[in-house]
């Protein structure tokens, strides 16, 4: 039998080597793509700008559909004060759920020095009522029990004379270099207010408010995302015929046991009369003249019933 020997140097060698390429073994992996522009990968941390950048809390294991709801729960406003409705989401339905499905599926093989950086396209109505094609690129990672999305370019429009250039050539798109979203620095694309939301929140960095980094607690998104559905709900057309048929079939059940008491009330009235129609004078006067001597009916009582019943003779 042949013994083959290690030595210790080689084994050092190998664990190393394992250790080294291990923790790069998604680095930079395809999430997802579309284009030569497009896409969802893991990468790289980039810096913060103390130059040291906590590790993030990865693998994690998030349901994308709280990804989801917590996505579209974004929602800017530009205005010196807020008024109802006129905040816009960061993110489009279709935007909300592509991340979301990428995020929760990278985050799950990410390693703690690893982030999520993104560039995806949307659509969104611009003036005159027409929807226009806009870019939004940036990186997402959880630390601390949070959610993070760092924006780097927001609702970016597409560079028109690029795209007259590329028109009818073999490449229909032309090449764009997106800012992803760096710790390090704030975005000048995105500067305005967040809508106040129970667990989402702008990260502050050296005491100053970061308007294109957001932190979100997937727990307590996840409890506004519900009553946010249930009100739309309760708003909608179904929902108001159906509170109506309801509201018709409780009336309705209410005024049949009404009918049923009213029923009952008068056939106990019935049998009472019945029953005091089969005594005989003398001994209705009897009796009435017992609850008298027991107190109790009142004199004025007495004397009123003693004149029925010779009333009825």
């Amino acid at each position: 039998m042949t013994v083959y020997r290690v030595f210790p140097t080689k084994i050092l060698i190998v664990v190393s080597a394992l250790l080294l390429f291990g923790s790069s073994l998604h680095a930079n992996t395809v999430l997802w793509e579309s284009g030569q522009n497009l896409y969802i990968k893991l990468s790289k941390q980039d810096k913060s700008a103390s130059g040291k950048t906590p590790q993030n809390s990865h693998p994690i294991e998030l349901k994308k559909e709280d990804v989801g709801d917590a996505l579209l729960l974004l929602e800017l406003w530009d205005k010196d004060y807020y008024d109802e409705g006129v905040a816009e989401r960061v993110f489009t339905v279709q935007q909300a759920r592509l991340l979301a499905e990428h995020i929760s599926g990278g985050l799950r093989i990410a390693d703690v020095n690893q982030d999520i950086v993104f560039a995806i396209v949307g659509r969104k109505k611009g003036s005159l009522g027409t929807a226009e094609t806009v870019y939004t690129a940036g990186r997402a990672f959880y630390l601390d029990g949070m959610l993070n999305i760092i924006l780097g370019d927001w609702d970016r429009p597409p560079d028109r004379g690029k795209e007259v250039a590329y028109a009818g050539t073999a490449t229909t798109k032309p090449k764009y270099f997106f800012t992803l979203g760096k710790r390090k620095k704030a975005s000048s694309m995105l500067d305005k207010n967040i809508l106040k939301v129970d667990g989402i929140e702008n990260a502050k960095v050296e005491g100053k408010t970061r308007k294109d980094w957001f932190r979100l607690n997937l727990e307590k998104t996840k409890q506004v995302a519900i009553l946010s559905k249930e009100n739309k709900r309760k708003k909608s057309k179904e929902y108001k015929q159906e509170k109506l048929l309801k509201d018709e079939a409780a009336k309705l059940a209410k005024e049949r046991r009404e009918i049923r008491l009213e029923m009952a009330r008068m056939r106990k009235e019935m049998e009472a009369g019945n029953k005091s129609e089969s005594l005989s004078v003398e001994e209705r006067l009897q009796k009435l003249l017992e609850l008298k001597e027991k107190n109790l009916i009142t004199d004025a009582e007495y004397k009123k019933k003693r004149t029925d019943i010779l009333n009825d003779i």
